[in-house]
């Protein structure tokens, strides 16, 4: 017996250090994994704070350049090479800048490529710098506006040139210029992060050949916010993000290749950020984890002493240990294994077992984008905590949340609830879910969702088992119509047939044959008086049976089958015909295949010069579609202001260069998305992007519209935010006028 109970403690011993080694192997590398990922998280701040302070810095040279290039005093004075008036005029623009820190650097330069003016050192002129300037020269040539990196006589630095033009002449360009430190220190700002630039060696000679820099394969420190990057390893490489070690310190850094006006790489731009915090702690985990190992070795080889009776216990509790892994097992069948949430298959097995009174489908709308912008560690951090959050809004209601496949999940209503108590709790958490931001590893991220749900109002056969498929049905549904949520009901299935784009085709050509398409007009008011100051026009079909149907359903296979122009033609000609008979504006929404379609322009520009009331109208561009076209589009939108039309940005706030497109077209109104507008009582941020947007607008004499203002709180806050004009549900519903 003495033997026996040896060699069970020996294989126990065995068997227990093995375990402890697998275990302690296992969580070095968890741990290791999640200083991973707290590096990547690193890494992707770095690229979006550099990406943030270059745009901020390009932004106020820009806006100083366009403010200087569109007084006319001062395109007076360069023609006429009035230096001392010009030198007037443009000074308070150049110190105000200056002051708030986006310039150095401004100056004119003449046609003839010789500097007429430096802001900066007003009696240095006369000086001809092509052949050192690249940019200089590239810019006078072509006569278009250039925004680059380049090498100027004081530094390296970010450069906006723009061409000045006199009675369509060409008279010379205005360069703004702003050392790189300034994006260095805009970085630091945002996000304290250390930075420095590299310059291409061989380019910063040409220009400045006695300036002696540190070099790294090939590039020159030229400017830098920390001693750091002088003394880099000699493992540091551009090509590859990775963690150093300098002076005891732990920091991740990026490198970002820098182009100029030819798309030429001439510059890197080194980050870093200060991962000692996190590499302190990975190591100190590691350490407390080999003691706390070698704590519990030395514990079980006092317990294995008596090994011989616990091998005896344990033969008695593997019955035990058995039903829990049974347990364990049905844990994982019908669990998430990231929330611990029940899943889809706990939900079909509930769904036979109990009778559920409704069921909510929730798909998260931009999740992809989520995943590609920040990585699937964030999306999965994202994905728990929108799961407390949808906890938290359904605690006290009678529901049951179930996590589906990829970013979906159910919510199953367990106890009866009327139709108003029922969307009275969806409007509610919706409220919650959609109310504010998730703080994930420093990324504040603003999720928005789609819901499709059935309601069980009675025993139909299967009906209690469909309950999945049928929300289901109402999701997609509800995702096609670009809709935030749709309840199903028993003509979905037809609707469904009704969406093919060859059915949608052939009613559109019966609609059109038939002249079954409508206008419905939505007001736009003034806040302060409440009068009315124009009348959105939107296209409405008549189906066969009579019912109304909104755009969303056969504009797409108008597109597709060329029928589209006839609607744009029987919306132009219906809007005309109103401004004739009523005293009211009208806006006509054009898109840019309207504008070069050339029967439908030419239709347009018939009814505006045969028009008495031309003035009248209003044009919305869409500026998320082809607005890049600028010449084109500058040419219609010249065209169309000879007769007193107007020109508004329709949803400005959806793309990235939407500023850009305003000082570059002659536009008069800038309707704000409702995506920005939505939540714009409780949402912060928005609030703040919007007082910025009326700033901006005021500043260049422009109109403000806000879409969806579809409550009391978004109209009041929106006029308080000084916006000019609203439009939405809260004011009235589109519908026919006369």
């Amino acid at each position: 017996m003495k033997k026996i109970k040896q060699r069970a403690i020996f294989y126990a011993m065995t068997l227990v250090v093995l375990l402890v080694v697998i275990f302690i192997s296992t969580i070095v590398q968890d741990k290791k994994k999640v200083l991973d990922e707290k590096t990547a998280a690193h890494r992707s701040l770095l690229r979006n704070s550099f990406d943030l302070s270059l745009f901020d810095t390009q932004k106020g040279l820009s806006e100083l350049a366009c403010k200087i290039s569109s007084n006319r005093d001062i395109v007076d004075a360069f023609a006429a090479h009035d230096r001392n008036k010009l030198y007037q005029l443009t000074l308070p623009y150049f110190l105000e800048a200056k002051r708030r820190g986006e310039v150095d650097v401004s100056g004119f330069v003449g046609a003839d490529g010789i500097h007429f003016l430096r802001l900066q050192d007003p009696h240095k002129y006369g000086d001809n710098i092509l052949n050192k300037r690249p940019l200089l020269a590239y810019a006078i040539k072509n006569k278009k506006q250039i925004s680059s990196l380049d090498v100027t006589l004081y530094d390296v630095a970010l450069v906006t040139i723009i061409p000045i033009f006199k009675d369509n002449t060409f008279i010379g360009i205005i360069q703004t210029v702003a050392r790189i430190d300034r994006v260095q220190k805009r970085l630091n700002a945002h996000s304290g992060i250390k930075s420095a630039i590299a310059f291409d060696t061989k380019k910063l000679k040409m220009v400045l050949p006695n300036d002696e820099k540190i070099s790294y394969h090939g590039y020159s420190l030229v400017s830098s916010n920390n001693p750091l990057f002088e003394k880099l390893p000699a493992t540091f490489t551009f090509k590859q993000s990775n963690r150093y070690e300098i002076d005891h310190l732990n920091y991740v850094i990026a490198s970002r290749p820098l182009t100029n006006y030819q798309n030429e790489t001439i510059a890197m731009m080194i980050c870093a950020f200060d991962v000692t915090n996190d590499v302190n702690e990975y190591h100190k985990e590691i350490r407390n984890l080999l003691i706390i190992s070698f704590l519990l070795l030395t514990i079980v080889a006092v317990v294995l002493h008596y090994g011989f009776r616990i091998l005896i216990r344990r033969i008695d509790r593997d019955a035990r240990i058995t039903r829990e892994l049974n347990q364990k097992l049905e844990h994982q069948l019908h669990s998430d294994h990231l929330t611990s949430l029940p899943n889809r298959n706990a939900l079909i097995r509930d769904i036979h077992a109990s009778r559920f009174y409704a069921l909510i489908l929730l798909n998260i709308d931009n999740f992809k984008e989520i995943n590609d912008f920040y990585g699937h560690a964030i999306g999965d951090d994202t994905l728990l905590a929108l799961s407390r959050s949808i906890k938290e809004a359904i605690q006290t209601l009678p529901m049951k949340l179930y996590k589906m496949p990829s970013d979906e999940y159910a919510i199953a209503v367990t106890e009866p609830m009327s139709s108003s108590q029922l969307e009275a709790s969806r409007l509610s958490i919706v409220h919650h879910l959609q109310s504010k931001y998730y703080d994930v590893h420093g990324a504040s991220i603003y999720v928005t969702l789609t819901m499709g749900m059935d309601i069980a109002l009675r025993i139909r056969g299967t009906n209690i088992i469909s309950l999945l498929s049928n929300a289901d049905m109402a999701l997609k549904a509800a995702k096609k119509r670009h809709l935030s949520y749709m309840l199903y009901d028993e003509t979905m299935q037809i609707k469904q047939e009704y969406q093919n784009n060859i059915l949608w085709s052939k009613k559109v050509k019966e609609a059109i044959e038939e002249k079954r398409f409508c206008l419905h007009y939505q007001p736009i008011i003034d806040p302060i008086n409440g009068e009315i100051v124009e009348y959105e026009a939107l296209i409405r079909m008549i189906d066969a049976n009579g019912s109304i149907i909104a755009p969303s359903y056969f504009l797409p296979a108008a597109k597709q089958s060329r029928l589209y122009p006839m609607i744009s033609q029987f919306v132009i000609d219906e809007v005309f015909k109103m401004v004739e008979t009523t005293p009211h504006r009208y806006s006509i929404n054009l898109s840019v295949d309207d504008i070069f379609d050339k029967p439908t322009k030419e239709f347009l520009m018939h009814k505006i010069q045969t028009s008495l009331h031309s003035n009248r109208i209003i044009f919305e561009l869409l500026e998320s579609e082809g607005i890049e076209n600028y010449q084109e589009v500058s040419s219609f939108i010249a065209e169309v202001k000879q007769f007193g039309c107007r020109i508004a940005i329709d949803d400005f706030g959806t793309g990235y260069s939407n500023f850009a497109h305003i000082l570059r077209l002659d536009v008069d109104i800038l309707k704000i998305d409702g995506s920005l507008i939505r939540n714009i009582d409780s949402d912060t941020n928005a609030q703040t992007v919007l007082s910025a947007v009326t700033e901006f607008s005021k500043r260049l004499g422009l109109k403000t519209v806000a879409e969806f203002v579809h409550s009391k709180a978004v109209y009041e806050k929106c006029t308080e935010l000084g916006v000019d004009y609203l439009q939405g549900y809260y004011i009235s519903e589109p519908k026919p006028l006369g």
